[in-house]
This record gives C-alpha cells, structure tokens and sequence, in this order.
C-alpha cells in the first residue's frame, strides 16, 4: 500500500514475486487504510467489542454475580479492545450522517 496525495502504481517484486497492491490492511491489529483515516478502524474494533459484550450475555444476565464483578469484567475485556491505539487516532469535527 502507498500513502500519499496522488495515487502512484507501484510494482514491487520480492524473488521474482509480484506483491499484491491493497488499499487497506490489518497490522497489530488496526486498520491501515490508503487515505489515513482512522474510521475503519474505529468502526473494526466497536463491532469486536460489541461481539465480546454478545457472547458474555448469559453473565450479564446473571442474578448470582454482582454489578461489581460485571463492571470489573467489562472494563477488563471490553474497553481495552475499544481503546486500543486511540492515542494514535487522528480526530476530526464532522458532519454527521
């Protein structure tokens, strides 16, 4: 993938292989898209948590745990998917859609 203004056509061969050109791609686990917007991956990882928060339904309906350990478990599996590399976003003011 290259970054950048204009949109540059590159052939890059690794022993005699041609590398395939993508727009977008997953590296420890962010999404790294041609234009360097964070959206994407904004939008990946509150679909994973979400996902996480779906499969732990039977415990947050649970009656013989407490809204402590919930609270606990929530912010031990959940926010930090949410958050990881957010330090590394780039924020904009948008219009909303």
């Amino acid at each position: 993938m290259a970054v950048g203004q204009q949109r540059v056509d590159m052939l890059i061969k690794l022993d005699s292989e041609k590398l395939q050109e993508v727009d977008e791609f997953i590296y420890l686990g962010g999404v790294m898209t041609e234009d360097r917007k964070c959206k994407k991956d904004i939008k990946r990882r509150i679909g994973i948590a979400s996902a996480i928060v779906n499969k732990f339904g039977k415990l947050w309906r649970a009656k013989n745990i407490s809204n402590m350990t919930k609270v606990k478990l929530y912010k031990t599996f959940v926010v930090p998917i949410v958050l990881y590399g957010s330090e590394c976003w780039c924020l904009k003011k948008g219009r909303r859609t």
